[in-house]
């Protein structure tokens, strides 16, 4: 998963900026953040999982694992102006997820770019798949928890990402 102090400052950094992000886009306000970086044996992937590939030096997979009320009140928020009908905007909640996660490591990993080399990134996944995910021997995990008065997103950094294929399933 490459050099873990610099994973771990990745992490940090994507943390910061969904704190920011949830602030600046939807008037949330994150009131704890809860880091693991070391031994995390398993992830549980909440109701709504984006997921994105970033290749380069850095080769991880990233996914931002959310609670039901936390994407339906981010969406809400997100295309609040749109002119969309309720039921416009519960249809708009997967590529809500998807701006997110690709906003925020597209603006996180401009500070991570090695001189000459690019960072790419997939387009994003949105599963919608509650399930666990255990650390096999190769792998490696760390984590965030942020809370918020209207739910909890998880992100998660999964390294080696050869190991997994786009909806996190082992390869």
């Amino acid at each position: 998963m490459g050099p873990n102090s610099e994973i771990k400052q990745l992490v940090q950094s994507v943390s910061d900026r969904v704190v920011q992000f949830l602030k600046d886009e939807a008037g949330i306000q994150v009131s704890d953040t809860e880091f693991h970086f070391h031994d995390v044996k398993r992830l549980s992937l909440d109701a709504l999982t984006s997921i994105i590939s970033v290749e380069g030096h850095l080769s991880v997979l990233f996914a931002f694992s959310y609670s039901a009320s936390l994407a339906e009140t981010l969406n809400r928020e997100y295309t609040q102006g749109l002119g969309l009908t309720d039921e416009e905007i519960t249809d708009y909640v997967e590529e809500t997820l998807a701006d997110m996660i690709n906003i925020v490591l597209g603006n996180v990993l401009t500070n991570f770019q090695l001189v000459g080399e690019a960072i790419h990134l997939s387009p994003p996944v949105v599963i919608s798949d509650a399930k666990n995910i255990c650390r096999n021997k190769q792998a490696k995990f760390m984590t965030s928890k942020l809370t918020t008065p209207v739910g909890v997103v998880q992100l998660y950094c999964i390294g080696p990402k050869e190991l997994f294929d786009q909806k996190l399933d082992y390869v």
